[in-house]
Order: C-alpha cells, then structure tokens, then sequence
C-alpha cells in the first residue's frame, strides 16, 4: 500500500492526481472481484496483498497531495479530517465483516466490500481537483532533488523506526486479551476500540501542529506511544484494556495523520508528491517487517518484551524525528 508511492508521487508530480485516482480506483476494486474469487494463497497474494496495494498507492498519495495544496495555515486539521476516514473504516469494517463472513462467506463478503466501495470511490474522483491557480500554472518537471533534503531523510528514518512498532497494539491487543482468558466476543471489539480513538487521534493533534508545529506534534505523539505501548502488559483487567486502547488510540493517530504534514512543509507543491511518496516508500519497509518481527519476539520473549521493543524503537523515532526538527529549526520554542 505504501511500497508504491515513489511512483506514485512522480507520476503525481508530472500528471496530476486524476489519471493516479482514477486508475487505482478501478484497479481495487478489480483487485477486491479477483480476490473473491481466490482459492489459493498465492492467488489471494497477488490479488489483495500485490494488485489492491498498486491501487491504494494509486488513490492515496494524490489525495495527500492535493489537500496539501489547498490548505497551508490549517493543513494539519485538513490531514487529520482526511485520514480519519480510515479509522472510521476500522472501526466499521471489522465488525460488518466478522458478521457477513459468517452469513454469506468469504466470496460474497468480500464482493459486497467491493460494491460498497465502488460508489465511494465514485465520488472521491469526482471530488478530486487542484486549486485553480495551479491547474492554470505550467506544469513543471518532477524535482528529484528533495529526496537528497537531509531533513527529509531523518524524518523518513525517524518515520521508518516508528512504523517498527506502530501496528503492535493493532495486531496483538485482541491476542492479549483472549491470553488473558477474556470473553472472544470483548477481545474482537478491542481493534475497533482502538480505532475509534485514533480518529479522535488523528483530527486535535492536527489542530495542535497547526497551532504549535507539525514536528513537534509529530515527535510528541511518536514518544507518547512508544510509552503506552511499553505498558501494554500492565493492562490486565476489562477497564485496563479499554484504556490501553483509547490511549493507544489517541496517541498514535497523530504519527499517521502529520506524516504527510511534516513532509510537505520542506518542499514547494511541484515537488508534494515525491517528497511524501519517499517518506511513505521508506516506512512501508518496516511497516511490513515490523509485526512478524514482533511477532519472533512474543514467541521468544512473550508479550512484555514484544511491548518493551515496539515501544522503545517508537521512541527512537521519535528521537529521530526531533533530529530533523532542531535541523529544520534550531530555537527550542519555535513552532516547527
């Protein structure tokens, strides 16, 4: 999903958004047909974990881009609004599909995901446009030169440790709880709690790194979940639970959402593209390592020190990300 960004990002550059948002439109929802019809795990690798990935990439990174150029005083409200769609969608989807698996099978589940989406997708190309000033401008060549930026090198390395540890509590905390011998029908509900509260965690960080800086932000949240996750293990009880999840949830949203944020701010708008694109490229390396990583160390080390890694390499990230903000702006109070 994020492994193709590079790309997309140039052709973003260089064509604008609508060709990219179009394209992978179509592209998922081929990818979800094809992948109701699997029969063999190879097949499903090619059609949800190869094909839907192109199409994601596809019709993400221009929607990044292009709210990036309408807003520059409140782009990190705007980031926030946008990407808590996908944690509302977290919260939905578990749920709809634990239900329809059950009540029509993979095949139809999945095929009714599609038709859901379709008319979704529909409206999001047709919503999709550039500020007039910059449809009118002469489109220039792709600049490649921002991916040499040393600032947005840290940043992708600081992002990059982050995304080690970031989807642990998202994978492990429903396993937790049923280790714990809670009800199977609260550990389920756990993900869509955590969810629930990223959205929350996605849209005030934004206002806040409109009002005192994206990095900053951006290194904040990145520490404070690396905290709550190193105290996963802590929560042993119902209540613990629900509020390990609703802090992880408010925590972490924000890492998500100011990424594109805190990418943006260094480069002018023909070079939005490139520049997130290179920074999601970068993550999606430990975004996809990250959790059978973790998942070596619970077998080897149990859950304490699966949570104590994925914490402390988050706030390595973070320490990362404050790096490239005290390179960005070197006065301790300033809004960066």
């Amino acid at each position: 999903m994020f492994g193709g960004t590079f790309i997309a990002g140039y052709v973003n550059d260089k064509y604008g958004p609508k060709p990219l948002v179009y394209g992978g439109s179509i592209v998922m929802i081929f990818a979800l047909f094809m992948t109701s019809l699997c029969q063999e795990y190879y097949q499903l690798f090619l059609a949800q974990g190869f094909l839907l990935g192109i199409g994601i990439a596809s019709a993400l990174l221009p929607a990044f881009t292009t709210a990036a150029q309408y807003f520059s005083k409140y782009r990190g409200l705007a980031m926030g609004i946008l990407l808590s769609g996908s944690s509302l969608g977290g919260v939905i989807w578990p749920i709809a599909l634990n239900k329809l698996l059950v009540e029509v099978g993979f095949g139809w589940a999945v095929r009714i995901v599609a038709f859901i989406e379709l008319p979704l997708l529909i409206i999001g190309c047709l919503s999709i446009r550039l500020p007039i000033q910059k449809i009118n401008r002469p489109k220039a060549k792709p600049d490649f030169s921002c991916v040499r930026n040393p600032i947005l090198i840290l940043l992708s390395t600081g992002f990059f440790l982050v995304y080690f540890g970031l989807f642990t509590p998202f994978f492990y905390i429903e396993p937790w709880a049923l280790y714990l011998g809670f009800d199977k029908n609260f550990a389920f509900y756990t993900v869509s709690i955590v969810n629930s509260a990223s959205l929350f965690g996605r849209i005030l960080p934004g206002i806040l790194a409109d009002q005192f800086g994206c990095y900053n932000i951006a290194v904040i949240s990145a520490i404070l979940s690396g905290l709550v996750c190193t105290c996963m293990t802590k929560a042993t009880s119902v209540a613990g639970i629900v509020a390990f999840s609703v802090a992880y949830g408010c925590t972490s949203g924000a890492i998500i959402s100011l990424q594109g944020v805190c990418a943006a701010k260094l480069v002018p708008p023909n070079q939005l593209g490139l520049a997130m694109g290179s920074v999601m490229t970068f993550l999606s390396i430990s975004g996809l390592v990250g959790s059978p990583i973790n998942g070596q160390i619970l077998d080897t080390w149990g859950y304490l020190g699966m949570s104590l890694f994925s914490g402390l390499i988050m706030i390595l990230g973070g320490l990362v990300i404050l790096l490239a903000r005290f390179k960005l702006n070197k006065q301790i109070l300033a809004k960066a």
